[in-house]
C-alpha cells in the first residue's frame, strides 16, 4: 500500500495534498507533487476570534490550531482548511505569511512529492514549553 493511499487526498486549485499519518506528531500535510521554491501553496482558513477567547482556549487543547494576526484577534484553524494540519519542524520547509486577517502559506525551498509540509511555529504564548518533536538533530528541544 502506498503512502498516499493512506491518507485523505485533498484537491486544491494549485497542488494535491493529502493528509496522512506523521512522524512528527499525529498527522500532517504531505505534498503530492513537487513543490518550487517561494510560491504561495495556499490559505489556511477559519473563524478569527478574539485574542483572548482564543488563548483561552488553545489551553483545553493538545494541539495548536491557532495562528495570531495581530494584538487583537487569532485565526482558529481547528476546522478550517487541511493546512491547518502542518506540524512544527525546527528546519521548516514553509513558513505563514499574514497580510491583513489572512493567513497564507508558501514553501521556503524547493520540496519533493511525499514530503511533510512544516512551518516554525516560533516562540508563542500559547505553546506553554510544548515540547519539540520534529527529531532533527539540531532540534530546539522545545517551542
Amino acid at each position: 500500500m502506498s503512502r498516499t493511499s493512506q491518507g485523505r487526498i485533498v484537491p486544491t486549485d494549485r497542488y494535491p495534498f493529502a493528509i496522512m499519518k506523521s512522524e512528527i506528531h499525529g498527522v500532517g500535510v504531505f505534498t503530492l507533487a513537487n513543490l518550487p521554491a517561494r510560491k504561495k501553496i495556499g490559505e489556511l482558513t477559519g473563524p478569527l476570534l478574539p485574542l483572548r477567547v482564543a488563548r483561552r482556549k488553545v489551553r483545553r487543547q493538545r494541539r495548536i490550531f491557532l495562528v495570531e494576526i495581530d494584538d487583537r484577534c487569532a485565526l482558529d484553524c481547528s476546522g478550517g482548511s487541511h493546512l491547518g494540519h502542518v506540524n512544527h519542524c525546527c528546519k521548516p520547509n514553509c513558513y505563514l505569511r499574514i497580510i491583513g486577517k489572512r493567513v497564507e502559506m508558501y514553501t521556503l525551498r524547493r520540496v519533493r512529492a511525499n514530503t511533510e509540509l512544516t512551518i516554525d511555529y516560533g516562540a508563542t504564548p500559547h505553546a506553554n514549553g510544548m515540547a519539540c518533536a520534529c527529531g532533527l538533530p539540531n532540534c530546539k528541544g522545545r517551542l
